[in-house]
């Protein structure tokens, strides 16, 4: 596809014309253009993270776990994990990153995050050998 000229030429104009203004309609048609972008950005996040968790589980739970101890120590890290992912969850409430439009996104993403924790600390905990 050739370069068109008169686009790179409209680029430079909006370019020199940028208004700083709480008021500005092309900063509300660049609004529109990233909204657009991240439309499915939940969704998208939650999905990795739903498929890293069904990794670790699997590597987690392919060998049989020790017998000792078995659920005690499968409910202090489940324990583990959600402090951890409340803790985050708190920080990015902090930060102003923790807002969902729809309640099917807060869920998702939450319960996402939640088990991609609760799965790492599995993995470190069973895998890792330093527990032992």
């Amino acid at each position: 596809m050739p370069f068109n000229f008169l686009d790179g030429l409209d680029a430079l104009v909006d370019l020199l014309t940028l208004d700083f203004s709480k008021n500005s309609s092309s900063k509300s048609a660049v609004t529109k253009k990233s909204s657009k972008k991240s439309k499915y950005s939940t969704e998208l996040w939650g999905g990795s993270f739903l498929a890293m968790a069904s990794i670790l589980y699997f590597i987690v739970f392919k060998n049989s776990l020790p017998e000792e101890n078995y659920v005690q120590t499968v409910l202090i890290c489940i324990l583990i994990g959600f402090l951890i992912s409340f803790v985050l969850f708190f920080s990015l409430y902090q930060l102003g990153l923790f807002y969902f439009k729809s309640l099917f996104k807060f869920i998702f993403f939450n319960g996402s995050v939640i088990l991609l924790v609760i799965s790492f600390v599995l993995f470190m905990y069973y895998k890792s050998g330093v527990f032992f």
